[in-house]
């Protein structure tokens, strides 16, 4: 009974199909593409969709353990019939009337493939029979090559994979055509049920279903019974399961993506630029260097803490405008950061600080100033400002004499520039900072000089670019082309190119800032070949940068904590980050990484002709002595009318101003760092010990020998006894100390800080002692164990 209901069915469509028209190719249905996203060295990074992941694959892809993998479980007669399987309708049919309702398919190959693109799924007779007759319509429009490569293209692989393509990639990380048979017959099994047979959720169900794939394909004689047993034998091993949709470099893909989302270019209307990006099968190419990115994100990885602030960081080629690296944050996928997704290094803005003078710098040389102009130096200046007079310091109170242009920016002197910004005019600097690469709104206010507007890391490192160049400015380049599905290019962004300053001038920026890296602020961005940069740290240590060019590449680094509501300093940071630790820190490690087998390029470097190279200790604006604070010493390149005459009476007491070669100065009861200084002016080495002091500060000078005024060979060592204990010993104490001198005395010996802000008991005492540590553990004298917990009291003293 089965086989004749079978019989007549057959009878009935062939007839029908005999009368009717071949159909047009349905190709994959309404499914939409899913669009690839490439690196610069053709590596894939994302791939975007709006609900369907589906990448194309053609039949000539599909290795053959694959096709015949799929024939085999699904359709063993499909390469024979014409579209419907007798016996397959004869068995499903005897099984359908008997239970009273359809219980079992014996849909064919292209059977599925109609059903999944033209009609839709049906458990009815009727359904049924337009589903049989559609299809024998199509084997009279397609081959069966052509039906297995759309059949595989439409089908749904469970895990969000729509097509072969996708599957592949998903379960495998692979392209269909390196799949091997173990994992043909995985992907052949998932077909029938990709929720019961999800590898992922259901790995041993799958895994049986896999071993009927092989038997069934060894038993057509299209594999050995040897190689179904060896793939039987292979363990699933399955691709990273990855929550959601994460892109290797998601703030750069998502800066690509709101480029292409806002660009008329690209589509005319927002809603096909949606479709043609998130439906369309798209290959887009962009500029990122995944080992120039691998350099950027493990420099500031390397520098910044864990449970620091956070970091940007943007790098280019000055000479295309292409973006090789662009890190925005911590990290984009961190449910637990509510600003992750955060772009900090295109969306967020924040004040350059000093990193901002060498665009002043270049309006001025612009306007015919030179580099060497002299300059009133001091500590402080008084210029009208916005709201009245405007009272201009230097960094930590440093005092300077009068200087040039030059030295003011190697050693980035406020006073200087805000006279020249005054002398100027801030419209010239608005101008040329906005040729240059700026494209933040900026006011024409005195206190740009010192940076005190907005912009954004990209911005900086563009508009570096611009000096690197000789004057040109090259817009920033995210995408190089974008091709359809079939490799036609349909979008080509062209950068804009302009000359932003003449290349007398940019070359003369080039020159200063490659000696604000040689011997000034910038000294820890020191890569070993020649570089120019500008440090920048903001008043009140909310933002600290570094920006940096070679001839070759050009970088951005900023610092700080997301919201700007805390400072870069203790405790949030284990002391003052400014723009020459930190940001040139990670500068310099990251440039060492991109620039590896890179050749030398050339910068332009200035001459100093007339000039006298002189010590001075910035902290009283005298000539640098032997006991002066090393931190505190500046080489300056001087007029030499305007170089001080007297040695810096306040640390050279008692006369000293020079040290005789070959004579043991004097150093009783100086500390270890004048002691040291002084000994190692004279030309000799050190040796220290420590003996107990009771009543004398830790670290001075006990004893030494030889004694003062001792003639001694060079390169003798001379040695000192300080007062103790040995730092590293034990624990100092730390209880009174400010956070800040907590911090300094612990790693002064050897040791962490654990800092925690929490009231003392006593309600007035945490009143009167606000920021003073009231307890530690270990407690003072103890052996030491690596870190020692402070407790200190907060500036809220009911916290």
């Amino acid at each position: 009974m089965p086989r004749l209901v079978a019989g007549v069915l057959v009878i009935a469509l062939m007839t029908t199909a005999c009368a009717l028209e071949s159909i047009e190719d349905p190709g994959i249905g309404a499914g939409g593409l899913t669009s690839s996203v490439f690196a610069s060295d053709g590596t894939a990074i994302t791939e975007w969709h709006a609900g369907e992941d589906r990448v194309l694959v053609s039949y000539g892809e599909l290795p053959t353990s694959l096709v015949d993998a799929v024939v085999a479980i699904e359709d063993q007669r499909f390469w024979t019939h014409s579209g419907i399987d007798v016996q397959a309708i004869a068995r499903a049919a005897g099984a359908n009337l008997e239970a009273g309702e359809i219980v079992q398919g014996g849909s064919t190959i292209t059977q599925q493939y109609v059903e999944n693109v033209v009609l839709g799924p049906s458990r009815t007779f009727d359904g049924k029979l337009a589903e049989a007759s559609m299809a024998l319509r199509v084997e009279q429009t397609l081959t069966k090559e052509q039906i297995l490569e759309r059949y595989l293209n439409a089908i749904y692989f469970g895990n969000n994979a729509y097509g072969i393509g996708a599957a592949a990639k998903r379960y495998f990380s692979k392209h269909p055509s390196q799949l091997t048979l173990a994992e043909s017959a995985t992907l052949a099994a998932v077909i029938a049920s990709p929720s019961l047979f999800d590898p992922y959720a259901n790995p041993d169900a799958v895994l049986s279903r896999r071993r009927t794939v092989l038997e069934k394909m060894a038993e057509l004689g299209w594999i050995t019974e040897d190689a179904a047993e060896a793939a039987d034998r292979e363990a699933l091993m399955l691709a990273p399961r990855i929550p959601g949709e994460q892109s290797r470099y998601p703030y750069f893909t998502e800066e690509v993506k709101r480029i292409l989302m806002a660009d008329p270019d690209f589509a005319a209307t927002p809603d096909e630029r949606f479709d043609l990006l998130f439906r369309g099968g798209l290959r887009i190419y962009t500029t990122i260097d995944p080992s120039v990115q691998l350099a950027a994100e493990t420099a500031l990885a390397s520098v910044i803490p864990q449970d620091g602030p956070s970091g940007a960081l943007v790098a280019i080629d000055p000479r295309n405008g292409r973006v090789v690296a662009l890190v925005g944050g911590k990290d984009f996928y961190d449910t637990n950061d509510p600003v992750a997704q955060f772009d900090l290094a295109t969306m967020g803005r924040r004040q350059p600080g000093s990193s901002f003078k060498p665009f002043l710098l270049a309006a001025a040389l612009e306007a015919g100033y030179r580099l060497d102009d002299l300059f009133e130096g001091g500590s402080e200046t008084i210029v009208p400002g916005e709201n009245g007079p405007w009272t201009v310091t230097n960094y930590e109170q440093a005092t300077y004499p009068d200087l040039t242009l030059r030295e003011a920016t190697v050693f980035s002197v406020n006073t200087v520039y805000a006279d020249l910004i005054t002398a100027l005019g801030p419209n010239l600097v608005v101008d040329l900072a906005r040729a240059a690469g700026i494209t933040s709104p900026l006011d024409p206010l005195p206190s740009l000089a010192l940076g005190s507007q907005d912009v954004s890391v990209l911005e900086m490192a563009s508009a570096y670019g611009t000096f690197a160049t000789g004057g040109i400015h090259v817009e920033p380049v995210f995408i190089t082309r974008v091709e359809d599905t079939n490799g036609n290019l349909i979008y080509e962004p062209v950068p804009t190119v302009t000359d932003a300053m003449p290349a007398s001038v940019a070359d003369r920026v080039t020159s200063v800032l490659t000696e604000a890296v040689r011997r000034g602020t910038g000294q820890q961005a020191k890569i070993g070949r020649p570089t120019a940069g500008k440090t920048g740290t903001t008043e009140a240590h909310h933002d600290a940068w570094f920006v940096g060019y070679t001839e070759e590449l050009v970088a951005a680094v900023w610092i700080g904590f997301p919201e700007g509501n805390r400072p870069l300093m203790a405790p949030y940071t284990p002391y003052t980050i400014t723009g020459g630790t930190w940001p040139a820190q990670v500068w310099s490690r990251f440039a060492i990484g991109a620039l590896s087998g890179v050749p030398y390029g050339g910068l332009a470097t200035g001459a100093d002709d007339g000039l006298a190279s002189v010590e001075i200790d910035t902290s009283t604006g005298f000539l640098a002595g032997p006991l002066c604070p090393r931190s505190r010493v500046a080489t300056l390149h001087l007029d030499p009318d305007a170089v001080p005459t007297v040695v810096c009476p306040i640390h050279n007491h008692d006369g000293i101003t020079s040290v005789a070669p070959g004579v043991v100065p004097d150093v009783g009861g100086a500390g270890v760092d004048e002691a040291v200084a002084l000994l190692e002016a004279a030309g000799f080495g050190i040796r220290l010990s420590w003996a107990d002091a009771p009543g004398r500060r830790a670290g001075e000078v006990l004893f030494q020998v030889p004694a003062a005024g001792t003639t001694l060979a060079g390169g003798s060592d001379v040695a000192l006894t300080l007062t103790g204990p040995e730092p590293g010993s034990e624990v100092p104490d730390v209880l009174g100390l400010t956070v800040a001198e907590a911090r300094s005395v612990l790693h002064d010996a050897g040791l962490v800080a654990v800092v925690r802000l929490e009231s003392e008991s006593d309600p007035e005492a945490a009143t009167a002692r606000i920021d003073r540590v009231w307890a530690q553990q270990p407690s003072a004298g103890s052996d030491p164990d690596g870190s020692v917990t402070i407790w200190a009291n907060p500036a809220d003293p009911r916290t």
